[in-house]
């Protein structure tokens, strides 16, 4: 797990069948808050998490 924003982690996954990265966001205790599209790259879906994760702690 790595964290993205204040309160805010995540773990990057590989989904298999799309053939894509994604990260699946969770807050400090462990419910999912959010979960990025898919991208080809592993570095894209993590700075897609971190974007994500800007805009959930805005809220």
């Amino acid at each position: 797990m790595q964290e993205y924003g204040p309160g805010i982690v995540g773990e990057v996954r590989f989904a298999r069948q799309e053939g894509g990265y994604y990260v699946q966001l969770y807050d400090r205790e462990g419910t999912p808050v959010g979960r990025t599209g898919l991208w080809r790259t592993e570095a894209k879906a993590r700075e897609a998490a971190r974007r994500l994760a800007e805009k959930l702690a805005g809220k």
